[in-house]
């Protein structure tokens, strides 16, 4: 699939509000979205989305960030009226890392526990949120609940938040952010959109590896390497008829196939109602294993009936659609097109 066909409507013919316009006065908007806060299940816990002075907080709980890109991330929210605090360690290098496990630690708890803000944005995943997983006090969050943003290596923390019944967004971090300022790129616009209160509808082309059907359910998922990490752990959170959505980077053939056998084998690919494939980019095709990285996919859920689309734009390549963690989704699919509204 052409990642590029994938474009946004709005899923019945409201328009948005002018209270939401008087909001997104910063810059235009080239796609209609709704308002439809109804698409969540009653028993998500949904956070406040934004509004224009909002304070937001920037955190780096793994890999270590270049410091352009948190001014240039920090740069872009503030032009849509947002108020941006850095955490202080976001800038710190210990190794791969964005300082040692205690500062990312007290960054990130201090942004969960902070009652005023109403967003805290993940700089980079990379790895090392899993040294602090849990160690983390989630009490005051659950208080006053935020959205949180990220993914790669953040799909740690979403997981979390998805089995503690929370909404958060997987999606872009500080480059992608800090890339708008010159040029807004479409998934840095639409996560903004969907922050301050209106949901996309995604429409793509085809690919020959698609299953058709139509389901419904709650979207959960991430990088599939996080996922097959947390299995087995009481982070572990992929419920019964769920559209679940996967995504890696440079994973070889085989891993993707043992992990795809361990989501089969647990049961976990026998009880969702959808599977959306992300992308999965930097690896390189094995020959000798007779199947391509894809097909190796399709070939672990071949056995089941629900929809299967191929090729979604999310993931690590340029183009990565911001997805409401925990929303309740209709997925559409056909050899020829696919369809996600929320």
């Amino acid at each position: 699939m052409n990642s590029r066909p994938f474009k946004n409507e709005c899923s019945d013919s409201v328009e948005i509000t002018k209270k939401l316009l008087s909001r997104l006065n910063t810059f235009q908007i080239k796609y209609y979205f709704c308002l439809n806060n109804s698409q969540i299940l009653p028993q998500m816990l949904i956070p406040p989305f934004l509004q224009k002075g909002s304070l937001v907080r920037l955190v780096s709980p793994a890999g270590v960030i270049d410091s352009e890109l948190v001014d240039g991330a920090a740069k872009y929210l503030q032009n849509y009226g947002l108020t941006v605090r850095i955490g202080n360690n976001v800038r710190s290098v210990y190794g791969r890392f964005a300082g040692n496990s205690e500062q990312r630690l007290y960054d990130l708890q201090e942004a969960l526990d902070d009652p005023e803000c109403s967003a805290i944005f993940c700089t980079r995943g990379g790895y090392g949120t899993i040294q602090i997983l849990d160690k983390l006090s989630w009490d005051r969050f659950k208080q006053h609940p935020k959205w949180l943003i990220g993914f790669s290596d953040i799909t740690m923390l979403h997981a979390y938040l998805q089995k503690e019944g929370i909404t958060s967004i997987h999606g872009g971090m500080a480059k992608a952010l800090a890339e708008s300022l010159k040029s807004e790129q479409e998934h840095a616009r639409v996560l903004l959109q969907i922050l301050f209160g209106s949901f996309p509808v995604y429409n793509g082309n085809g690919h020959a590896l698609n299953r058709s059907g139509c389901a419904e359910g709650l979207l959960h998922g991430g990088n599939l390497s996080i996922l097959y990490s947390l299995r087995g752990t009481p982070y572990e959170s992929i419920p019964e008829k769920s559209i679940l959505f996967i995504e890696d980077i440079g994973e070889k053939p085989y891993v993707v196939d043992r992990m795809m056998h361990n989501l089969k084998l647990g049961g976990i690919l026998s009880r969702i109602s959808g599977l959306i494939v992300g992308n999965f980019s930097d690896y390189e095709e094995d020959p000798l294993f007779g199947k391509t990285l894809l097909e190796i996919i399709a070939d672990a859920v071949s056995e089941y009936h629900y929809p299967v689309c191929f090729d979604f734009p999310v993931g690590h390549e340029g183009r990565n659609l911001p997805l409401v963690c925990g929303a309740n989704v209709r997925l559409e699919v056909s050899k020829e097109s696919t369809r996600l509204q929320f």
